[in-house]
């Protein structure tokens, strides 16, 4: 009776021990993030310490349900950069956890996915060596499929999407007797630059936007600060047409008995777009509008091109989101009468 007390606990410490070492085992894990550019190092992150001595291999198996399989498609590829001890963020049962392992990176420029894919739905696996002998080869498999994103068809045909619904919205506007350029312009023909403004950045994120919703087939994270110069934008279109209705309304009133052939409509022009024709009908050069013209240029050409290298919607820092503020407060301070408020 004694040697069974004493064998008891020696199986449960034993069992124990074995669960141990089966939940060791089952903690290796793969990520690979959803919709990388193979245009850029593609990021693989493994929850083991792998070395170069190890020979690690990864293989990108895809599905071909029509498509005629590519024999490149089986080759193992080398890793161009380990770094060990890394920890990383990653989301498991809808909770964040930081895991520490190896990140790999690989080259995949000449990874063979067909001219016309936007993308391509892959499996990852990771082989290694760990000793020799049998048992010695390791393998991780990613826990679900995920997408790789070809560069050129995946921006283009976005675009060539938006440019479309451009297009239709023009032809709209054309079966109404109207010219689209309307959109953009003020009851008199201007050139509206808080219209223009939105427009282009509604143009530029919706692309974009769709963009990588094609690459990941869900919406991508939007950031704050892109929100906010969204907002801004239309803040400063909102106050711009209503404190401009007022001044019309105010100068019609002034000048009711005026021959009603001087407010035809203006020819409309780009260089509407830094006149201020709030003094006189010829208008005069502003320098508030100017500043707004190249605030707006700037920051939307590093939108959309930081975008593209990044391979992610562009966070727009916040101090520039503060200059664009400031320039859009300089273009609406000349539109407000105060002394008329008064």
């Amino acid at each position: 009776m004694k040697n069974t007390f004493l064998v008891i606990p020696w199986l449960v410490m034993m069992l124990l021990f074995s669960q141990g070492a089966w939940s060791a085992e089952e903690k290796i894990q793969l990520f690979m993030a959803d919709g990388q550019l193979k245009s850029h190092p593609l990021r693989l992150f493994v929850t083991r310490d792998i070395d170069e001595s190890m020979s690690p291999r990864l293989m990108l198996t895809g599905s071909h349900a029509i498509t005629q399989k590519n024999a490149a498609e089986d080759q193992l590829i080398a890793p161009m950069l380990i770094a060990q001890n890394q920890k990383s963020e990653q989301t498991i049962n809808d909770t964040q956890v930081t895991l520490t392992g190896t990140l790999l990176l690989f080259d995949l420029r000449h990874y063979p996915i067909p001219a016309y894919k936007t993308v391509m739905r892959l499996t990852p696996t990771l082989t290694w060596q760990e000793g020799s002998g049998m048992g010695s080869k390791k393998v991780a498999i990613g826990a679900h499929e995920v997408y790789l994103a070809n560069p050129v068809p995946a921006f283009i045909l976005p675009f060539t999407m938006v440019v479309l619904l451009i297009l239709l919205i023009a032809f709209m506007a054309k079966r109404s007797h109207k010219s689209a350029i309307q959109f953009i312009c003020d009851k008199e023909g201007h050139l509206s630059l808080a219209r223009t403004q939105v427009a282009l950045w509604t143009v530029a994120i919706g692309s974009l936007v769709t963009a990588y919703g094609f690459m990941r087939l869900e919406v991508p994270q939007i950031p704050s600060s892109l929100v906010a110069l969204m907002g801004l934008s239309l803040a400063t279109g909102a106050i711009s047409y209503t404190q401009s209705e007022k001044n019309k309304d105010a100068s019609s009133a002034a000048h009711a008995g005026v021959n009603p052939s001087s407010n035809s409509l203006h020819k409309t022009a780009l260089a509407d777009l830094v006149m201020d024709y709030s003094e006189s009908p010829a208008g005069s050069l502003s320098l508030a509008r100017a500043q707004m013209v190249l605030w707006t240029a700037l920051t939307l050409l590093l939108f959309i091109v930081k975008s593209i290298l990044d391979g992610n919607l562009w966070a727009v820092p916040w101090e520039l989101v503060a200059l664009m503020g400031l320039s859009q407060v300089g273009y609406l301070a000349p539109k407000i009468n105060l002394k008329a408020d008064i």
